[in-house]
């Protein structure tokens, strides 16, 4: 709503300024996801997460043997020729135990949320190099074809279909066949 409202009152600042403005739109959208790096960047962030999940099992894999432990140890302290000694010593490994899988419990939660927000901060990361690049061209491309005005069209209420521009920025990128959701 915002977007709208300002490429609103930019478009009509513009018009105020100048009766023989040019202006166009483009999809954004469109753009970004036919940037250059685009799939490789999204491939980067698929093995970061996928490096991420074996860490995160590896881990899962260390709290399953733990509770395995814990089973043996529970079925050793029902033993009825057990001596007392026997049981209190089988106790406190058990207590030593429960304390271990509670510490390695916090550090997965903790590693889990770490390696969300890093991952969070790649792609946000990522999506602003591409934005910036794909601002740069049509930037260039507006300075190059004379127009005063470039808007995305989703910042747009409604414009005519032939104010798009989109697929002449595309070419300035070097796209030559782009994906569209079309």
């Amino acid at each position: 709503m915002k977007k709208a409202m300002i490429a609103g009152l930019c478009v009509a600042a513009a018009l105020v300024a100048s009766a023989e403005m040019k202006v166009g739109t483009v999809n954004l959208e469109t753009l970004i996801k036919n940037h250059p790096n685009h799939e490789s960047n999204r491939t980067l962030v698929k093995s970061t997460a996928d490096d991420y999940r074996k860490k995160m099992e590896s881990r899962q894999e260390q709290a399953k043997a733990l509770m395995e432990e814990g089973k043996k140890i529970q079925s050793d302290y029902q033993n009825p020729m057990l001596s007392a000694s026997a049981k209190t010593d089988l106790q406190k490994k058990m207590e030593g135990l429960q304390r271990r899988l509670y510490a390695l419990q916090q550090e997965m939660r903790a590693d889990d949320q770490h390696y969300q927000e890093e991952l969070s901060d790649l792609q946000q990361r990522l999506f602003k190099i591409e934005k910036k690049d794909v601002e740069a061209k049509i930037a260039e491309f507006a300075k190059e074809q004379g127009y005063d005005l470039i808007v995305d069209v989703a910042a747009c209420g409604f414009s005519k279909p032939d104010l798009d521009v989109t697929e002449d920025v595309l070419k300035k990128m070097g796209v030559k066949n782009p994906k569209t959701d079309k």
